[in-house]
C-alpha cells in the first residue's frame, strides 16, 4: 500500500544530470562512456559541465578548463552549443508544466515545482517524481533526478542525493527519486554539511567550523544570539531552513534579475576597433536574450577585467526601460574607460537589470534608437536566431573576411 503524503505543502526539485554534457552525448552516441567536459577550450576557458565519467578525475563545474586538462588529460573536450540546449531545456519545461503552472526556473536544467494543488488529479508526489523521471526519459533521451520535500531546500538536498555517487573511482546507480515524507525533514538534514545549506557562503562556512558548527544539526542547536551574531538578521530564517520549516515559496513565472554576457579572451585585446568590435556583439547578444525573454531593463552594466586581474564596472540607469541593441552599445561606448583600451583586456561583461517584463511598453520616437521599422526588424532578427542558432544571422560589423565572427559567450544570467 503507498504511503500517503499527509501534510499540506509538497514541493519537487527536478534537475537534469550533467544537463550541457548528456545532451552532447545524446547528439553523438560514440561520447557516451568517455569523459566529456563543456565549457570554454581556451586557456582561460571554465568547465560549465562534465559528465560522470570525467567527475571521477575531479573535474567539477566552474573549474578552470585548463586544470580541468591536467586533471584529465584523455577528457572530450567541447565548446557546446546554447542555442541546442535552450531547445531541450524548452521541452523538458513542457514537460514539468503537464502536472502544474507553480513552477520556479532555476536555470536550463532544473526547476522547483510545488504540486501541492494536484496531488488528487496525479497521485502523491512521489507517483508525479516518477512519472516526470519516465516522461523526461522517454521523450528527451535524459536522466533527471527529483527530490520530494514539503520545502524548497528539502527538495533541492533530496534532488542532490537522488543523483549517481562516486565512490573509489566508480559511478554509483541513480536513485533517481529521493522522497523525504512529512516529519522527517530533521532526521534528514541533521547529518548534511552545513555548507549546503541555502545563505551559508564560504566566509560563513569557515567561520561556522571554526566554532564546531560542520553539520547542518549542528546549526539548528546553536542559541539564537550566535545565530545572529553569525546571520545578522537572516538568523531566524537559518535555523528555521536547518529544521526544515521554512516557508519559501515556489514563485512561478518570476522575473529574472539581470539578463547578461560575459566573454573571457584567450588572450588579452588592445585598441579601440577591436574593442568596440567586442562591445557589439555583447550589446547585440543581450539584447537578442532581452526579446527572446520578452524583457526590457533599466540599468546598463559594463563590467572590464584587465590582464592584471584589476576589476572594474561602471552602470548607469535609465528613465526608462530598453531593448533596444543601439541604445546598449550608445551607452556601453560612453561607459567604458578613457585610455583602458591601451592596458589589454581580459575579459568583457555586459548586463541589464531593473528589469520589467512585456519588453518597451511603447516607442520613443524621439531618441533616435525605437521606431516601428527597428522593432519589427529585432523581433524577426530574435526569431530567427531561436530557430537556427546565434550565428544565423549578426550585425555587419561583426562581419570579416573568413565570415560572420562568433565566440562561445559565457552567460553570466
Amino acid at each position: 500500500m503507498e504511503r500517503l503524503w499527509d501534510a499540506g505543502k509538497a514541493i519537487l526539485h527536478a534537475d537534469l544530470d550533467c544537463f550541457f554534457a548528456a545532451v552532447e552525448m545524446l547528439d553523438n552516441p560514440r561520447l557516451k562512456g568517455l569523459p566529456v567536459i563543456v565549457g570554454g577550450t581556451g586557456p582561460r576557458g571554465v568547465v560549465a559541465a562534465a559528465s560522470y565519467e570525467a567527475r571521477i578525475w575531479g573535474v567539477r563545474s566552474a573549474m578552470a578548463t585548463a586544470r580541468a586538462k591536467r586533471l584529465c588529460p584523455q577528457g572530450v573536450f567541447l565548446d557546446g552549443t546554447y542555442s541546442r540546449y535552450s531547445e531541450i531545456s524548452k521541452r523538458f519545461h513542457s514537460v514539468l508544466r503537464r502536472f502544474t503552472d507553480e513552477i520556479e526556473t532555476v536555470g536550463l536544467d532544473e526547476a522547483f515545482l510545488d504540486v501541492s494543488g494536484c496531488l488528487q488529479l496525479f497521485g502523491p508526489p512521489q507517483a508525479i517524481a516518477s512519472e516526470i523521471r519516465r516522461l523526461v526519459k522517454e521523450e528527451l533521451g535524459l536522466s533527471v533526478c527529483v527530490g520530494v520535500g514539503t520545502t524548497k531546500q528539502v527538495a533541492k538536498l533530496a534532488s542532490r542525493r537522488a543523483k549517481p555517487m562516486i565512490s573509489a573511482g566508480t559511478i554509483g546507480a541513480s536513485k533517481g527519486v529521493v522522497v523525504v515524507w512529512p516529519n522527517e525533514e530533521q532526521e534528514f538534514l541533521d547529518p548534511i554539511s552545513v555548507r549546503e545549506l541555502w545563505g551559508v557562503g564560504p566566509k560563513t562556512y569557515q567561520h561556522l567550523k571554526s566554532i564546531g558548527v560542520e553539520r547542518i544539526g549542528d546549526l539548528r542547536r546553536l542559541p539564537d544570539a550566535t545565530l545572529v551574531g553569525i546571520f545578522g538578521r537572516a538568523g531566524a530564517r537559518a535555523r528555521l531552513r536547518a529544521s526544515g520549516s521554512d516557508s519559501d515559496t515556489v514563485v512561478s513565472g518570476s522575473l529574472r534579475k539581470s539578463i547578461g554576457r560575459e566573454q573571457t579572451y584567450p588572450t588579452d585585446i588592445y585598441g579601440p576597433e577591436q574593442i568596440d568590435r567586442e562591445l557589439v556583439r555583447l550589446a547585440d547578444n543581450v539584447a537578442n536574450r532581452m526579446r527572446i525573454h520578452n524583457s526590457a531593463g533599466k540599468t546598463i552594466t559594463l563590467k572590464l577585467r584587465f590582464g592584471d586581474f584589476r576589476t572594474i564596472t561602471r552602470s548607469v540607469t535609465l528613465a526608462s526601460a530598453t531593448d533596444s541593441k543601439g541604445e546598449i552599445l550608445g551607452h556601453l561606448r560612453r561607459l567604458f574607460p578613457e585610455g583602458a583600451s591601451e592596458r589589454g583586456i581580459r575579459l568583457l561583461g555586459v548586463a541589464l537589470s531593473n528589469l520589467t517584463l512585456g519588453g518597451i511598453a511603447q516607442l520613443r520616437f524621439d531618441d533616435g534608437y525605437h521606431s516601428k521599422r527597428e522593432e519589427e526588424l529585432a523581433k524577426s532578427v530574435a526569431k530567427i536566431r531561436e530557430r537556427f542558432g546565434s550565428s544565423a544571422i549578426s550585425p555587419a560589423s561583426l562581419i570579416d573576411a573568413t565570415g560572420v565572427g562568433t565566440r562561445k559567450e559565457r552567460h553570466s544570467n
